[in-house]
């Protein structure tokens, strides 16, 4: 086992996963955090008809409903996060996903070498 370590895929491969494992299940529970944020609330007043507002016309309804309308400088703090923990849990993925492939390759490796010095023995001792 200890001629396992020499080779580093499979520290570097177990590094790799671990941090991916903590970036994916951390930004996957900040994701759901934000995501919460993100939505208006259900406690919306419900509106009343405009029939009885006759100083309302059309410039003074744009002027009202100009800040409900969302555009680049209304990216909150919140949107913001929730994008980044999205990019991080997809880097955690990737991150998982090479820390697994570096430790299967540092097994196969292992196999491999392991194969050759058995072949190597059993030939030597034929002579």
């Amino acid at each position: 086992m200890g001629h396992l370590w020499r080779s580093a895929l499979l520290p570097t491969g177990i590094a790799l996963f671990v941090l991916g494992v903590g970036n994916w299940v951390v930004s996957h529970n900040k994701i759901i955090e934000y995501t919460e944020r993100t939505q208006p609330s259900n406690s919306d007043v419900p509106a009343a008809p405009f029939d009885e507002f006759s100083e309302l016309t059309a410039r003074t309804n744009a002027t009202l409903l100009e800040p409900l309308h969302r555009g680049i400088a209304d990216y909150s703090d919140a949107e913001a996060k929730l994008d980044f923990y999205r990019v991080v849990e997809s880097g955690g993925r990737a991150l998982v996903l090479l820390g697994l492939l570096l430790i299967a390759l540092a097994g196969l490796w292992q196999r491999r070498r392991h194969r050759g010095v058995t072949t190597l023995r059993s030939s030597s001792m034929l002579r």
